[in-house]
């Protein structure tokens, strides 16, 4: 079922539908809360924050193109929420050292050490649009509207991530 028609049968009384939304969702937003913060139990916390977020404002939603974006842009928020609160500024080495990138959940995406610390390099905008597009397979278009930024803005940041990933690991490559 599709997750429009689930929001609206909800949206209808048949709460029932929550736990098939949710589940059909959550190890997704789970991936991205860790990538986004690398502490499992944090992104537990931000997981859960999320869904509750979107039970609090589902009568208030508005049906979007595309759910799925809606409900990362939810997460977005959680996690930025999670590191002003917890004043969390981990320098690259430091935040690799405090993910357990092998962890059963994340088997998906199998990334190099040296994809990880290129990643730690790039500010949070630049890691997220790389997280979504090459990670979660979301369209330009579909970024703009997460991060609720332009197109432009989304392309530029892409860019200047790109060209700080390719920077990066050709150091790391020539330190080896």
């Amino acid at each position: 079922m599709k997750d429009s028609d689930l929001i609206k049968r909800i949206k209808q009384g048949e709460t029932e539908l929550l736990d098939v939304l949710i589940e059909s969702h959550y190890d997704g937003i789970y991936r991205f809360c860790y990538y986004k913060i690398g502490d499992r139990e944090a992104a537990y916390d931000c997981t859960q924050e999320t869904f509750l977020n979107l039970l609090r404002y589902l009568d208030t939603y508005v049906e979007q193109k595309k759910f799925k974006a809606y409900l990362y842009r939810i997460a977005g928020n959680v996690c930025t929420d999670w590191f002003r609160k917890n004043s969390v500024q981990l320098a690259g080495d430091e935040l690799l050292d405090t993910i357990t990138w092998d962890d059963p959940e994340l088997k998906r995406v199998e990334l190099s050490d040296e994809v990880l610390r290129a990643l730690q390099v790039l500010s949070p905008a630049q890691k997220d649009v790389i997280i979504l597009h090459f990670f979660y397979d979301f369209k330009l278009r579909e970024i703009a509207q997460i991060t609720n930024v332009p197109m432009s803005t989304v392309k530029s940041r892409m860019k200047q991530g790109m060209d700080k990933l390719k920077d990066t690991v050709g150091r790391i490559a020539k330190l080896e």
